[in-house]
């Protein structure tokens, strides 16, 4: 059973293109800021602000402090996979930027979730943020998957988790990045975007896949 946020291939000359001023937040989305700031739809973004705007197809997130971004609506659990595609602007800093999966008490002092992120100097890292500790679970590491920003126009990637009964895999455009026992970290709940501090991205898809099917038997 496929739950399909935005299915539409997006061109890069559509997004390299001005953002509309009246282009508005998604109502039904929540959001939870690493620090206090203001939000902003418009195409300016003081220091002191960060954007969050429904940019057809998907959204685009301009940050100040870092965040994450959720429909509340929608969880996971059991099997199931999640995969999203993000566009990189030349404009961002190096943070980091991917998936969250597994979270709960995500509006208290107690928050917890699993994240898979990237960054454009092409490594990638999971971690569990558990309030306010976070604890790597594979530290920023190189990956000939994840590409480095080259410096000038946008740079796709498509990222996977994939969440079995004993292991969680970790993908980008394809390729396995890494493979980790389900059980070093959170993986039912909320689901959604993790976008670090000063970056410029444009998300086009978000699909979660939820498996019905029993798994191969482990020998």
């Amino acid at each position: 059973m496929l739950c399909r946020f935005a299915a539409v291939s997006l061109a890069v000359v559509a997004l390299s293109s001005p953002l509309d001023a009246q282009l508005t937040t998604p109502s039904h989305w929540r959001w939870i800021t690493d620090a206090p700031a203001q939000l902003v739809t418009g195409q300016d973004v003081p220091d002191s602000a960060w954007r969050f705007v429904t940019m057809p197809p998907g959204w685009h997130v301009t940050t100040g402090p870092g965040a994450i971004l959720f429909d509340p609506t929608v969880r996971a659990q059991g099997r199931f996979g999640i995969e999203a595609e993000v566009f990189l602007f030349p404009d961002s800093e190096n943070g980091e930027f991917g998936l969250f999966f597994g979270g709960t008490e995500l509006d208290g002092s107690q928050r917890r979730y699993s994240a898979f992120v990237l960054r454009r100097d092409g490594m990638a890292a999971v971690y569990v943020q558990d309030g306010a500790t976070r604890r790597s679970i594979v530290p920023w590491t190189v990956s000939d998957a994840v590409k480095p920003h080259p410096g000038s126009g946008t740079l796709k990637h498509v990222l996977g988790i994939d969440v079995e009964p004993r292991a969680v895999t970790f993908r980008v455009n394809g390729e396995t990045v890494v493979t980790v026992p389900r059980d070093r970290l959170p993986a039912e709940g909320a689901i959604g975007f993790r976008a670090g501090a000063n970056v410029n991205l444009h998300w086009s898809t978000l699909d979660v896949t939820f498996r019905l099917a029993e798994p191969r038997p482990q020998r």
